[in-house]
């Protein structure tokens, strides 16, 4: 999971509906990809780019197992 770009998209307040369409991306694609941390390049770039051009990707995209 990419628990640093799912606090941001909050303390943005960024629905994961509006992050969704400002990539292009169906909702619940983009909601799969932030929980299984597997969003590609190309669209960490975008999501980068688009809505966080103040944030390091490796910030925005560490990644985090998520709890058991």
């Amino acid at each position: 999971m990419y628990n640093n770009l799912d606090r941001e998209l909050g303390a943005s307040k960024l629905s994961w509906r509006n992050a969704a369409a400002a990539i292009g991306m169906p909702e619940s694609t983009f909601r799969n990809k932030l929980k299984d941390g597997t969003f590609n390049i190309e669209e960490a770039f975008l999501i980068k780019r688009r809505l966080f051009p103040k944030y390091d990707l490796e910030y925005l995209f560490e990644h985090t197992k998520a709890s058991q």
